[in-house]
């Protein structure tokens, strides 16, 4: 139904790489419980600062998530990034 990886140290950060939730499945709150669960994991949203690169059409998720776009972050990225989709199985 949903898959989230994220990077973290256990002390000060959480970088979520990949959150996505079968299109079928949007809307049930999967996504919130993913990230939910991620910053549970990673030291509890009292001590974890969370950073993530966030697609145009995905902003207003995080913003409900209480995320706020930061001014802050350095950034290198030359990286042609590939569309994926969460999608149901695994092709063969």
């Amino acid at each position: 139904m949903g898959v989230c990886f994220g990077l973290t140290d256990f002390a000060y950060w959480l970088m979520i790489t990949d959150l996505g939730v079968a299109r079928r499945c949007t809307g049930q709150g999967i996504g919130r419980r993913l990230m939910q669960e991620a910053l549970r994991a990673a030291g509890g949203e009292q001590d974890i600062a969370v950073y993530l690169v966030a697609n145009t059409k995905a902003v207003p998720f995080y913003e409900k998530l209480g995320m706020e776009k930061a001014e802050d972050v350095m950034q290198y990225n030359h990286v042609e990034w590939t569309k994926f989709e969460v999608t149901e199985g695994f092709p063969l």
